[in-house]
């Protein structure tokens, strides 16, 4: 059993005008971001930010309005790509602005679903590009790159007026939704192998010179052609360069690391008050910024010599231990994989990187693929859009002794507070990279400025090996005074003059809630039970969509609290939805298009939708009126499509290559269709039309192959998968004549499954009677 206590005395956090103070903007329709020193603002209130990275050209055009608005889905409100150099002029003076490098459209999608956007412009970019996006022709001439050399400014200017043309007009302040513009990566700080070079692995570009002074030039040269966004960004970790004003310095968080041999347990899961004291050496004030990362891992892309698996509970464990040390914007890298494109002389990809797939492990994938990190951060972003107002002023408080913890240390309970004014939010972190975590029993004790907390009222809580939670405490909800709750915020939503708040329930953690009995009336626990403690109540909720508490304030205004299983939680969506904001909990995923809500599900056929509140008028599906029935507060339904068994004819004429047939005719229910392929041997390559279409670098994980854009192409050809044997032996090198490689020992090379997933598709429609 541990017990813990915490007195939390000191003052609140102090929230002034900050360095960005100057950096507000205002969109033809009144709509606005600003900043202090600790947080931004939307519109005036104090917001907590969700940026999503999707790099436009690493995936196909016809396909990029839909993974926008699964980005959204996904509680993304803020788009952040890469403009890579070498992507759209290869060849020198020869600029590509079409198809996949099609920027303009892109903009003007994150315009039309109302996306704001973060553009990042180079010119050296990195993202894992070729040279990091820096053109091969550009190292033929007499210049030094990232520098004030007038040869290599004559460059970036004509790449700046070439973005510049195709983003005129699309400024937030223009009524666009370009709000920052990042110049440069990691100035000062890393560059990226020299891929132009040719001979020699392990070659690097110039990390940069002239420190402030070439940014100050740079930023010069993007206003100049007309990029003049509400502020600029930089990449501020290892020591990099930062400006003095108008930047936004952003951060990043790596727990697994290619670049570190035989990483040990890192430093990412412990806390640590960031606005304070920073996790690494930086070269500002950080009392003067907010706690912003653009580069928190969503992921982590696999190379030839480091082939890191990153689980879904380190990203949604990142991103909490983050949220509680003080970060108030939170930047996922990448939060949506994709493809190189290939280009004219070849391919794109740095060095050892695959030289198609993006796919990063990410919480959307190469082909749109849906990983489990997608759902856990979710029900984060949510939490944020409901009550990021609230948290965002709150100061972080660390427990002592806690900045200290060893990552391999597995006993201690690692725990941190955000609070103002002896109201906020306890943060529970159990997992660690690289280690296996124990549960732990646990009793926690505040004194805050508004009394004694206790989580739980009576007992131990359970956190369970892998779990994070955050509990509020001290909090008015819709003028209920929550004493405590040991059950996460998920959302809130207000219908018919009613407040829903919704809940989830950890595994192993109990869900309770204490109330003053001084906000209440009355309450009916439904399924559950409550009892007096004192000046509180104690509810123990009934776990589950169908159940509720219902809380009648004196004045006579209802609060209902829903509490939902850890399982609901990750299924929940949150929309505008047929004139109302909406609660969408399904067992597919969902986005909102053109009124409709349409759902995919991978594998089956069958549909469940629930939506909170409920609504007068009918649901109809494939234009046929389906039975809605009460659940609780939600009207749920169900549908079933017909099932399809995708044809796929599979021939091996040797065990590591495999030649696919495949159907492509498919029904209208299906969306796509994926191939799951689980192989041995080193890297695997996917042809079609005798052209490379993706790749893999073994990892241990199946691999992934979404056919949706390539439907058409699959007609009449054959898609042939290749595997390059894993060695297991000796290689022995001499020179007779030439360097000759002879390998004694066995070579893997083989397929163990190959099959094809159908991913069905429902559109629901809602009509009034």
């Amino acid at each position: 059993m541990k017990s813990v206590r915490l007195r939390i005395d000191g003052p609140n956090k102090e929230i002034r005008p900050g360095k960005l103070s100057a950096n507000n903007g205002r969109d033809p329709y009144g709509r606005s971001f600003g900043f202090t020193n600790f947080y931004m603002t939307k519109n005036g209130t104090p917001t907590i930010p969700v940026v999503g990275e999707f790099h436009f050209s690493r995936f196909s055009y016809l396909h990029w309005e839909e993974e926008l608005l699964k980005m959204k889905a996904g509680g993304v409100n803020i788009i952040a790509t890469y403009v890579f150099w070498i992507f759209h002029e290869e060849e020198e003076g020869i600029f590509e602005w079409g198809g996949e490098r099609n920027l303009r459209h892109f903009v003007d999608l994150c315009a039309k679903h109302d996306l704001p956007l973060i553009l990042r412009i180079g010119p050296f970019c990195h993202g894992e590009v070729r040279n990091g996006g820096i053109p091969d022709w550009i190292f033929n001439k007499p210049l030094e790159i990232r520098s004030n050399d007038a040869n290599y400014l004559f460059y970036a200017r004509r790449l700046y007026r070439e973005i510049a043309k195709q983003v005129k007009g699309t400024f937030f302040q223009e009524g666009g939704p370009i709000i920052a513009v990042q110049l440069e990566n990691e100035f000062m700080h890393c560059g990226a192998p020299l891929d132009a070079w040719g001979y020699k692995s392990g070659v690097f570009l110039s990390s940069g010179k002239g420190g402030n002074e070439h940014l100050a030039e740079l930023r010069r040269i993007a206003e100049e052609s007309g990029m003049r966004p509400i502020f600029f960004t930089v990449t501020a970790w290892g020591g990099a360069a930062v400006p003095e004003s108008d930047t936004l310095p952003m951060l990043a968080g790596y727990a697994y690391t290619p670049w570190i041999p035989n990483q040990p347990p890192s430093k990412e899961f412990i806390y640590r008050d960031l606005h304070v004291t920073p996790a690494e050496r930086v070269h500002y004030d950080t009392l003067d910024y907010p706690v912003a990362y653009c580069e928190m891992a969503g992921g982590m892309q696999v190379s030839y010599h480091a082939r890191p698996f990153v689980p879904a509970e380190s990203v949604e464990a990142m991103t909490l231990v983050k949220l509680a040390s003080g970060s108030n914007l939170l930047g996922y890298y990448m939060y949506h994989g994709g493809s190189n494109p290939v280009g004219k002389k070849g391919y794109l990809n740095e060095y050892a990187l695959p030289k198609i797939t993006y796919d990063y492990q990410s919480p959307l994938g190469e082909f749109g693929r849906i990983g489990d990190s997608y759902d856990r951060i979710r029900a984060i972003s949510l939490f944020l859009q409901a009550f990021g107002d609230v948290l965002a002023p709150m100061g972080t408080v660390v427990p002592e002794g806690q900045s200290e913890i060893e990552s391999t240390d597995t006993e201690s309970l690692r725990w941190c507070v955000r609070q103002s004014d002896g109201a906020g939010f306890v943060f529970l972190n159990n997992f660690q990279d690289h280690l296996d975590m124990p549960d732990h029993h646990v009793k926690m004790e505040l004194e805050t400025a508004r009394g004694t907390v206790r989580f739980p009222s009576e007992g131990h809580l359970l956190l369970k090996s892998g779990t994070c939670a955050v509990l509020p405490f001290g909090l008015d909800l819709a003028g209920v005074q929550l004493i405590s709750a040991t059950a996460q915020l998920l959302t809130k939503l207000e219908s018919n003059g009613e407040t829903v708040i919704i809940f989830f329930a950890h595994d192993g953690l109990a869900p309770e809630y204490l109330l003053s009995k001084s906000s209440v009336s009355s309450i009916e626990s439904g399924a559950g039970a409550y009892k007096e403690h004192g000046d509180s109540w104690v509810i123990h909720p009934a776990v589950g969509k169908q159940h509720q508490v219902v809380i009648t304030r004196s004045t006579g205004h209802i609060v209902r609290f829903v509490t939902l299983t850890r399982s609901e939680s990750q299924q929940a969506y949150r929309f505008n939805l047929w004139g109302e904001d909406r609660l969408v909990i399904s067992n597919s995923s969902l986005i909102v298009k053109n009124e409709q809500l349409m759902c995919t599900s991978q594998e089956q056929n069958h549909f469940e939708v629930s939506l909170l509140p409920a609504f007068t008028g009918e649901i109809q599906f494939n234009h046929e009126p389906i039975q809605a029935r009460e659940q609780g507060l939600f009207t749920s339904c169900e549908v079933s499509v017909p099932a399809y068994e995708p044809v796929v004819n599979i021939q091996q004429p040797f065990d590591h290559i495999a030649i696919l047939d495949i159907d492509s005719e498919w029904p209208e229910q299906i969306s796509d269709v994926f191939l799951e392929i689980t192989y041995d041997g080193d890297v695997a390559s996917a042809s079609l039309n005798h052209r490379l279409i993706t790749d893999h670098i073994h990892y241990g994980k199946p691999w992934h192959i979404g056919l949706k854009q390539f439907q058409t192409e699959l007609e009449g050809q054959s898609l042939v998968l290749s595997i390059t044997p894993l060695r297991k032996g000796t290689v022995h090198t001499f020179v007779n004549q030439a360097l000759v490689e002879r390998f004694d020992g066995m070579e893997i090379a083989s397929f163990h499954n190959i099959r094809a997933i159908p991913h069905y598709t429902a559109a629901f429609t809602h009509f009034m009677r």
